[in-house]
């Protein structure tokens, strides 16, 4: 696998969707029987803030495990979206309890305070540098007060592209603001959402490290 920055050909949602479908399984099979400490102990906070039948919005819920499996075994009910097709045919089998969307995040429309939690495991990031904003934005609307974003994001910041991802021939792309321009955007873009952690984690990958930018934050009723 070989990482490059992005260009403006490379960056397209079809592309990420079509690399999804086409790894649906492998990465199934290369993620579940590994999720990382960090993305389990944010969940399990989040789960201890929630109460019984809480509706939580999953970004990106991929196959439905393991983060849409405990947040339904938890009591939760779950609305996960993906952009491929392939995934939420698997979350379809692993979660039946879930309302699973395919359907690009940009494209989702809810009421205003609509959700007592959302979640963006490992997804948001793939969104173009200039619609994460424009997410956060619709995520503090849809909260309603006193709800809970958890989410991370990459820690550098470029647009980049995997070749060869997983499988031969398969492209996927991110794209990171960095730590301070997560937070600058955060500012901008959601003054109504509370800061309770804020961190840089570091994950095993595979045989390597990767830092994702975590942010666990609370909806007020003022801005910050």
């Amino acid at each position: 696998m070989t990482i490059s920055p992005a260009t403006e050909q490379h960056y397209s949602k079809a592309v990420i969707e079509h690399g999804y479908d086409e790894v649906a399984d492998a990465y199934l099979a290369w993620s579940a029987p590994r999720p990382t400490l960090t993305r389990a102990g944010y969940v399990d906070r989040l789960l201890e803030n929630l109460p019984k039948g809480a509706k939580v919005l999953e970004l990106g819920c991929g196959a439905g495990v393991p983060s849409t499996q405990k947040l339904v075994s938890g009591g939760m009910s779950v609305t996960g979206v993906d952009i491929s097709g392939a995934q939420i045919a698997l979350a379809r089998k692993h979660v039946p309890e879930a309302t699973l969307i395919h359907s690009d995040m940009m494209k989702l429309e809810f009421e205003q305070a609509t959700f007592d939690a959302v979640v963006g495991f490992y997804s948001i990031f793939h969104l173009p540098k200039d619609e994460q904003g424009i997410m956060i934005e619709r995520v503090q609307m849809w909260l309603k007060e006193g709800g809970w974003f958890l989410c991370n994001f990459n820690s550098q910041e470029g647009e980049f592209v995997r070749e060869n991802w997983l499988k031969p021939e398969v492209t996927m792309i991110s794209a990171g603001l960095g730590v301070e321009g997560t937070r600058e955007m955060f500012q901008k873009h959601g003054q109504l959402l509370t800061m309770v952690e804020d961190e840089v984690a570091v994950e095993k990958v595979g045989s390597h490290e990767e830092h994702f930018h975590w942010i666990f934050a609370k909806k007020s009723s003022h801005r910050q």
